[in-house]
C-alpha cells in the first residue's frame, strides 16, 4: 500500500467521523482533533468535506491550524468557512494572517477579511482599514467603516472622522455606525472625553441621518454622566420632535429625582404632542414626586394631555397618586372620569371569584 493510498484512507476515516459530529446524531461522534482536521484541509478531499473541517475547527482549532486556514482565505468557495474557523482562535497569528490577506483578495473576499478583522478588534489593522475608506468598491468602504467601529480605538475614530466629509452619501450611515461603535467602546473603556467629542459631532450633523443624530443625543447625555442633565434639559425644549423624543427615551436610563424634576418642569412649555410623550415618560419613571405636576396636567389643557396624565398617575403606586385619581374620577368629562376610575381600580387587589 502506497503512502498516498494510506493518507487517502486516513482522510476518509476522519471525514466519516466528522459527519456525525458536524450534522448531529443521537450519539454524535467525538469531534476530531485539530491536526486531523488540518489533514483534511491539506488533502484533495471534496469541498464539502473541507467545509465541514472548517466548521469543526471553529470549535477545536488551535495555532497549528492557522497556516492551513490562512491559505484558504483566497479560495472563492471556502474563504468564508476559513474565516469562520479562524475568528475564535486566540492567537496573534490569526490577525497576522488576516492582515496579510488584505492585499491578495478583492470583492466579497476582501469584505470578508475586513469584517473578520473587525470581529477580532485588531488595532494593528487600523491604518490599512483607513486606506480602504476610499476604496472604489462601496461594499469594501462600508465594511471598513463598520470594522473600524468594532475596533473602537481613538485612532479608528480619527480615521472615520477624517474620511467622513469626503465619502459618498451611500456610505455615510456606515461611517456614522462606525463612529457610534467607537464612542461606545471608548466610553466603556473610560475615555469619556473622547466619546463625548464623537457624540457631539454626530448630534450636530445638521444634514446627517436622523437616527444618527438621535443616537448622538443619547450618547452625549449619558457620557457626560451628572453633567448630562444640563444637556437633557436643552433637548426637552428642542423643536425637532425626533431629538426631543430621543431625550425622553434617554431620561429612562438616568436615575435620580433631579431627572424627574427636570421632566416635570418642562411640561408646561411644550406643544400637546410633546406633552403626551413627556407625560408617558414621567409615568414610566413612577416617582411620587411627579404627582403634583401630573395632577395639574390632568385638570387642564388638551384632552389627549389630560388623559395621558391620568394614565401616568395610575403608574405611580403611591397614596398621593391614588388620592388624585379619586378626585379626577369625579370630573365632568366622561372619558377622563372613566380613565381615572380605572386607575383607582388598578390599585385594588384582585377579588377572588364568587363561590358557586
Amino acid at each position: 500500500m502506497t503512502m498516498k493510498t494510506m493518507r487517502t484512507i486516513g482522510v476518509a476515516a476522519v471525514v466519516a467521523g466528522m459527519a456525525g459530529a458536524a450534522f448531529g446524531q443521537e450519539k454524535p461522534a467525538a469531534v476530531p482533533a485539530s491536526e486531523e482536521l488540518v489533514r483534511v484541509l491539506e488533502s484533495d478531499a471534496p469541498q464539502k468535506d473541507k467545509a465541514t473541517a472548517c466548521r469543526l475547527l471553529q470549535r477545536v482549532g488551535d495555532k497549528a491550524a492557522i497556516p492551513a486556514l490562512a491559505r484558504l482565505l483566497t479560495d472563492e468557495k471556502l474563504a468564508h468557512m476559513a474565516r469562520y474557523a479562524l475568528e475564535p482562535i486566540p492567537e496573534p497569528a490569526v490577525d497576522e494572517a488576516l492582515r496579510g490577506a488584505l492585499g491578495k483578495v478583492n470583492g466579497r473576499l476582501l469584505i470578508g477579511v475586513v469584517t473578520s478583522l473587525g470581529v477580532r478588534r485588531d488595532a494593528q489593522s487600523v491604518e490599512a482599514m483607513a486606506r480602504l475608506l476610499t476604496h472604489e468598491d462601496a461594499g469594501v468602504v462600508q465594511a471598513a467603516a463598520r470594522a473600524l467601529g468594532s475596533i473602537g480605538t481613538a485612532s479608528s475614530a480619527k480615521a472615520l472622522m477624517a474620511a467622513l466629509p469626503r465619502t459618498a452619501a451611500t456610505n455615510r450611515l456606515d461611517f456614522c455606525e462606525g463612529l457610534l461603535r467607537c464612542a461606545e467602546g471608548l466610553a466603556a473603556a473610560g475615555s469619556r472625553e473622547e466619546a463625548v467629542a464623537i457624540y457631539d459631532a454626530l448630534r450636530g450633523m445638521k444634514d446627517g441621518p436622523h437616527q444618527v443624530r438621535a443616537a448622538g443625543v443619547r450618547g452625549a447625555i449619558l457620557a457626560r454622566r451628572e453633567l448630562g442633565l444640563v444637556l437633557l434639559k436643552e433637548y426637552l425644549q428642542d423643536k425637532d420632535f425626533g431629538l426631543f423624543a430621543a431625550a425622553c427615551r434617554t431620561s429612562q436610563e438616568m436615575p435620580g429625582p433631579d431627572v424627574t424634576k427636570a421632566l416635570t418642569a418642562a411640561l408646561g412649555s411644550l406643544p400637546a404632542e410633546n406633552q403626551v410623550l413627556l407625560i408617558q415618560t414621567i409615568g414610566f419613571r413612577a416617582e411620587a414626586a411627579a404627582v403634583p405636576a401630573l395632577t395639574m396636567a390632568a385638570r387642564e389643557g388638551a384632552k389627549a394631555v389630560r388623559l395621558a396624565a391620568v394614565r401616568a398617575l395610575a403608574e405611580i403606586r403611591h397614596e398621593s397618586a391614588l388620592a388624585a385619581l379619586r378626585e379626577l374620577a369625579k370630573d365632568t368629562d366622561e372619558d377622563l372620569a372613566k380613565a381615572a376610575t380605572e386607575g383607582v381600580n388598578s390599585f385594588q387587589p384582585a377579588q377572588p371569584p364568587p363561590r358557586t
